[in-house]
């Protein structure tokens, strides 16, 4: 999931994005990645994710979070959500 931001969100300056995943057989075996608008910013391993996005640096207009996590069975889960700047 995607704790932050939420939908809709207005972005200006640094924005904390943070990810969790969970899994029945524990946070071990997941990895996750961060896209932004389809192209990875950040990826990890366990159950949170955190990423610094520095929208000082980027034009208005909308921007696609996208939050993917896998388990070490090979299971997949996705979340996305739609901010603006």
């Amino acid at each position: 999931s995607i704790s932050n931001p939420r939908a809709g969100e207005v972005m200006t300056g640094t924005v904390q994005v943070r990810l969790a995943a969970s899994d029945n057989a524990g946070s071990a075996g997941i990895s996750q990645t961060l896209q932004i608008n389809g192209k990875v910013v950040a990826r990890g391993t366990g159950g949170a994710l955190s990423y610094s996005w520095n929208t000082r640096k980027i034009s208005r207009g909308s921007y696609t979070l996208q939050a993917v996590a896998t388990d070490a069975a090979g299971n997949t889960g996705t979340q996305s959500v739609m901010v603006s700047r």
